[in-house]
């Protein structure tokens, strides 16, 4: 092949390569990559090809890509993490001139003592590296080595090795603008989900609020419309917490809708199970797939679980402890049935059956069928 020929296929060859990096996903760079170097590799007759990335502060550098000739050894699994002060003189020369091109590792200047020693593992006796620029920023370099016999570096070899290393730049630099593109997205999500749990909870007690219950109550009704099971509503009412307030101060107050909030929370443990803060000194529960027996059964815990609180309360003409009353409404409901409608009768029916219990005395719950 004469050199015009050659000249027109590595054009080819490159027009091929870079083609096939544009258009690789993100998943295929590595070995695109790899690709790229075993082509330069045997296309130029060296006996290495590889690449080398930088750390961002150029402090260290990584053998990611090699392609070895048959019958020469492969030093990728040593080039890991080489520190600048290991080969200092190579650092200060890629950093200056984002080359490196050495024909003879014997007329290595005497600062170049630890480089010329690397190379002498290696069985190095030419070397050539250019170094990957993207945006005006020195991402590593690609390189090329002579064991068998030594080199003297054309400016062809360098065009050609320029040619491969801004391939390569590029698609290394897509490749990161890519990872911190996900890593943003998923600090995005990350924040609309903290976001998204803040404006459902209440800033005071750490339950649901009141947005999230009219969420919950809405997609337990279709729940129960498509498996036919009994939901419950309950509504719960601190009892004369105004007094409360009032003696204790809003401070102490504020610590009893949480204590309240807390131990109510901790008896409704079922995934099905959820209670709100409904509003001011009220709350609201919503049991699915229960029974009249069952709901009775956790209107009773609720409020033991606030008498167990032993809550000191002088002002409460029902118990000399704070307490709750409750009222709630059981129904199943029907594919028939207007959910919206449905929901404001069952917290009217809720709403009902807690004045019955405020009536009646406080401090006791009843459930409406």
């Amino acid at each position: 092949m004469d050199i015009k020929t050659a000249h027109v296929s590595f054009d080819q060859l490159i027009s091929e390569l870079s083609t096939r990096l544009i258009n690789s996903e993100p998943a295929e760079t590595y070995e695109c990559i790899e690709e790229v170097i075993v082509a330069i590799g045997d296309y130029t007759d060296a006996d290495r090809c590889y690449v080398f990335e930088f750390d961002d502060n150029i402090e260290h550098m990584t053998n990611t890509h090699e392609w070895v000739r048959n019958g020469y050894p492969a030093h990728i699994a040593d080039l890991q993490a080489i520190e600048l002060k290991e080969l200092p003189w190579f650092f200060k020369e890629i950093k200056t001139h984002h080359k490196f091109i050495i024909n003879d590792i014997n007329q290595l200047p005497a600062e170049a003592s630890a480089e010329k020693a690397e190379f002498e593992r290696e069985q190095i006796k030419s070397v050539i590296c250019i170094g990957l620029v993207a945006n005006q920023h020195l991402l590593g370099f690609v390189g090329c080595d002579m064991v068998r016999q030594q080199r003297q570096w054309t400016p062809t070899d360098i065009r050609r090795l320029g040619l491969v290393a801004d391939m390569i730049a590029n698609t290394l630099e897509r490749q990161r603008t890519y990872a911190e593109l996900i890593h943003t997205q998923r600090a995005l999500e990350k924040a609309n989900r903290l976001l998204q749990a803040q404006v459902a909870q209440d800033g005071l007690t750490g339950i649901a609020n009141r947005r999230a219950f009219d969420e919950r109550i809405n997609n337990e009704i279709q729940r129960a419309m498509r498996h036919k099971t009994p939901l419950a509503l309950l509504l719960i009412d601190i009892d004369h917490f105004k007094p409360y307030n009032d003696h204790y101060g809003h401070l102490q107050g504020d610590q009893a809708l949480k204590s309240v909030a807390d131990a109510m929370f901790h008896q409704l443990q079922r995934n099905t199970d959820f209670i709100a803060r409904y509003g001011g000194e009220e709350f609201a529960a919503v049991i699915s797939a229960t029974d009249e027996q069952r709901t009775k059964d956790s209107i009773q815990q609720l409020l033991d679980a606030v008498r167990n609180l032993h809550m000191e309360h002088e002002q409460s003409e029902v118990a000399p402890c704070l307490t709750v009353s409750i009222g709630g409404y059981i129904h199943t409901p029907r594919a028939n049935e207007h959910i919206e409608d449905l929901i404001a009768d069952m917290i009217s029916k809720a709403d009902s059956a807690l004045y019955r219990a405020k009536s009646d005395g406080r401090n006791r719950g009843y459930l409406d069928t």
